[in-house]
């Protein structure tokens, strides 16, 4: 392939790219899901190999590039116009926690981790799970967060308290296991646990999805008892 090759492939190939992503950039990124990030990864991919690949003609790799970039157009205008169709292509928002209480079944359905749930939670500036008053997986793979109304920001405005720093919570049941390492870290044992689990009513460990303690020795606790989540029918 010689320079004009590649000088012609290129140009051509920059032109419609940049004519389609005109086109779609608004989805693909301002509304992007994860069908619309792998969407993008393959039309890059496509003008890629068009502009290096002189086995495959030009003309080719072109209409193959303009065929994926309208089937994607077309995603997107079935999400828009139908319910059913945007349930299918784009998936919906999952509650993760509701009602202060964290959702296992919501968790499972988008495979996330309680270690996934609690980073995103800390990047919301949330690092206590009590805090949360609902928590939503969105189609886009970020995580909103409603805090409890004491817990609101402009409450904390209008309300001139200062309270001592709860310092970084330590998680120390997991999916009904306890964490030893934590436990060793906090000064605490298995008979603590035990002792905390029976001041809750609770038998035994393994009814106890997720517990955690701060440095002011506050605990929270959530046990393996899903409401039922809400729908965004």
């Amino acid at each position: 392939m010689t320079f004009l090759d590649i000088f012609i492939r290129t140009t051509v190939a920059f032109i419609v790219l940049y004519i389609l992503c005109r086109l779609l950039n608004k989805k693909l990124i301002a509304q992007m899901t994860f069908f619309d990030f792998v969407a993008g990864i393959t039309i890059g991919s496509i003008a890629a190999s068009a502009m290096l690949q002189p086995n495959t003609p030009l003309s080719i790799s072109m209409t193959g590039l303009i065929l994926f970039c309208i089937y994607t157009f077309i995603t997107s205008i079935i999400a828009i116009k139908s319910l059913w169709g945007r349930k299918i292509l784009e998936d919906e928002p999952t509650y993760i926690i509701n009602n202060g209480k964290v959702l296992e079944k919501g968790l499972k359905k988008s495979r996330m981790t309680m270690d996934a749930l609690i980073t995103n939670l800390r990047k919301k500036g949330v690092f206590y799970v009590e805090q949360v008053e609902s928590a939503i997986l969105e189609t886009d793979g970020t995580v909103s967060v409603l805090k409890k109304p004491g817990y609101l920001d402009v409450m904390k405005k209008d309300i001139n308290q200062f309270q001592r720093s709860r310092g970084v919570p330590q998680a120390f049941i997991i999916d009904g296991k306890i964490l030893t390492s934590t436990l060793k870290m906090i000064g605490k044992d298995t008979n603590w646990v035990t002792d905390v689990l029976k001041k809750n009513n609770i038998s035994k460990v393994e009814d106890v999805f997720f517990a955690q303690i701060d440095n002011q020795g506050t605990i929270y606790l959530d046990k393996r008892e899903d409401a039922q989540s809400p729908s965004f029918d």
